[in-house]
This record gives C-alpha cells, structure tokens and sequence, in this order.
C-alpha cells in the first residue's frame, strides 16, 4: 500500500471511476475498487467490480491511474472524493 504521504494517489479500497474512452470500455458511471496498487513509476491499479455485484468474483482488470477520472475513499474522517489527474482533453 501507498504511504500517506501520497494521500491523493489511488489506493486498495478506494473506488475508482474512469475516464471516457478507457482501456477496459467502462462507462464513465461504472464503480470499480482497487485491490491492488503498484509502484508509482509504473502507474497502474488493479480493479474489481464492488461488493454485490454479480460478476465481481470472475473479472479483474488493471488500468493506469492516468484513466481515473475520480477516487473516493472511505475512512474513519469521513468520506473523500477527487478528481485524481487532470483530463488532459478537458477544456478550461
């Protein structure tokens, strides 16, 4: 797991929506947890499909982090959600 002192990178029990256009074909609403992270030279996150959901225990997919559009991260201070990089098609 990723220390705190990279609070903002994505984590394991975080829940990840991506970014339109992604390697996996999710739908910009689609929820996804990350289950496992990797270094940060390399970038990517392993995903699973959220609890309850019906195919969750046969899929998996690994993006790289530059595809999530949006974390939120559930903890003991609350509930947290960002954006976590900037898309670079969006215009200002």
């Amino acid at each position: 797991m990723l220390s705190d002192r990279h609070p903002d990178r994505p984590r394991p029990g975080d829940i990840a929506q991506l970014r339109a256009g992604n390697s996996i074909h999710a739908k910009p609403g689609d929820a996804f947890v990350i289950v496992e992270d990797v270094p940060p030279r390399i970038g990517h996150v392993v995903l699973n499909l959220p609890v309850g959901h019906p195919n969750r225990d046969d899929w998996a997919a690994s993006v790289h982090e530059r595809e999530i559009a949006s974390l939120t991260r559930i903890s003991p201070e609350g509930i947290r959600t960002w954006s976590s990089t900037p898309d670079p098609e969006a215009r200002a």
